[in-house]
């Protein structure tokens, strides 16, 4: 019995990142799409997949947990509805987000967000503090955008989470942008590193040096655990270096190890920053993969792990980013650039 949306642990979840499109109404610089819209699913494909995600976590004996999104999964919004539908109606999906930039919320659709019961929360990004920092990377007029999502999200009763994707463009906004979250009443803020993949192959040199991103760490780890006014989540691969006794802070890449990642065709990924096409749900299911993907097997055993990260003292806590490592070495098994060990 699912009694709550917030209480699976680690060891009960297995997570789903579920791509319903590639299209979107925004052109963000950093963006790990490179353009070009993979082909989408009909809806009776879309609940061929649901049912496959069930199949999986019964036989492993788990519940599973859902982020729905694109490019802007509100382009579907009528396959985006039904899909919150049937999974409102499953014994072993337990709760779902939604990750949107928030352009198509409107009153109306916060409303409806508001009376499906499985949904945990709606994601949207900010790319900084200020209008101006943010528009130059997500366009003209998304940061008003973006905040009235988050007040009328807010206004439904739905939890709002805001993501931010750390670049030398705005680093240095992080304080401010915590202050801002705290002030719009947001119930988490996630940090992810800038990959340089998809559009965001232009933007290399805006990726912050091991040094750069060490100080920043340290000080987003000091101001989200004192008093900060929104949680800042801190389980990402390298925190754990700043806080190696703090079981809040750092995660392993769940690449390989509780995650996938479904494109709109079916095709799987081990996460959508590591985009090596590892199957097809619809034609293998997901039990196959998981069991006989040769990716999944390697990603699993840190002894592949090369450079600072084999061998590491943190290995039980860290092991960099897999994603990082291919899009800077070509080889998803290379150390995380960004570590300062």
């Amino acid at each position: 019995m699912i009694k709550s949306i917030n209480e699976l642990s680690l060891g009960d979840e297995f997570y789903f990142q579920w791509h319903l499109t590639e299209r979107c109404n925004r052109a963000c610089l950093h963006c790990y799409q490179d353009g070009k819209p993979a082909p989408e699913l009909d809806l009776n494909d879309l609940f061929r997949i649901v049912e496959r995600m069930e199949d999986a976590v019964r036989k492993w004996g788990k519940l599973g947990s859902l982020s729905l999104t694109g490019g802007e999964p509100f382009l579907r919004k009528d396959d985006l509805y039904a899909l919150m539908d049937r999974i409102d109606h499953s014994d072993v999906l337990a709760y779902y987000d939604i990750l949107t930039n928030g352009s198509l919320i409107t009153e109306v659709e916060a409303q409806r967000l508001a009376q499906h019961c499985k949904l945990r929360r709606v994601q949207v990004s900010l790319e900084g503090a200020t209008a101006k920092t943010n528009d130059a990377v997500r366009g003209p007029g998304s940061f008003e955008s973006t905040l009235s999502a988050i007040r009328l999200l807010g206004k439904a009763g739905i939890n709002v989470s805001v993501m931010i994707t750390i670049s030398r463009l705005n680093y240095r906004e992080l304080p401010e942008l915590i202050e801002l979250a705290g002030r719009e009443k947001v119930a988490t803020l996630a940090l992810e590193r800038l990959i340089p993949e998809g559009a965001g192959e232009n933007m290399t040199d805006q990726v912050l040096s091991s040094d750069e991103l060490h100080a920043l760490y340290e000080q987003v780890y000091a101001l989200a655990t004192n008093n900060s006014p929104v949680r800042v989540l801190l389980y990402r691969p390298l925190f754990a270096l700043i806080a190696p006794d703090d079981h809040t802070a750092g995660a392993l890449c769940s690449a390989g190890n509780n995650a996938l990642t479904i494109m709109p065709d079916g095709t799987v990924f081990p996460c959508r920053r590591l985009p090596i096409p590892i199957g097809n749900v619809l034609s293998d299911g997901f039990y196959k993969i998981w069991y006989e993907s040769e990716v999944l097997w390697r990603l699993r055993n840190p002894l592949n792990l090369s450079g600072k990260c084999h061998n590491c003292r943190l290995l039980t806590q860290c092991r960099g980013c897999r994603a990082m490592a291919y899009f800077t070495t070509g080889d998803y098994m290379a150390e995380d650039p960004q570590c300062w060990l």
